[in-house]
């Protein structure tokens, strides 16, 4: 062999080389890529999963919530109601504070 069949034979090795490692780098980046949409896929699945539950908890926080409001609210007014009103009382508060005297 002569030098130029080595030289030409060393470049022919180095292309198949070069070769291999495009082939190489191309597979690792499928491989990447298909990864990335299965995990993207599995953040996505698990997010909505909790989304959904966090919503359901607060939907039930917020109904629980506003039955002890109205609850308490209509003890209050019940509590209004059965208080007996004084109109008596009320008119000679009143005139006392607005006249200084008692009513008569």
């Amino acid at each position: 062999m002569n030098d130029q069949d080595v030289l030409q034979h060393l470049l022919d090795i180095e292309h198949e080389a070069s070769a291999l490692v495009l082939e190489a780098q191309k597979e690792a980046d499928r491989r990447i890529a298909e990864q990335e949409k299965l995990g993207r896929e599995e953040y996505e699945k698990t997010y909505k999963t909790k989304s959904l539950d966090f919503e359901k908890s607060y939907q039930e926080a917020v109904a629980q919530v506003k039955k002890k409001y109205s609850d308490l609210l209509q003890t209050y007014r019940q509590e209004l109601e059965d208080q007996p009103v004084q109109y008596q009382a009320f008119n000679e508060l009143m005139h006392q504070l607005l006249f200084g005297g008692k009513l008569e």
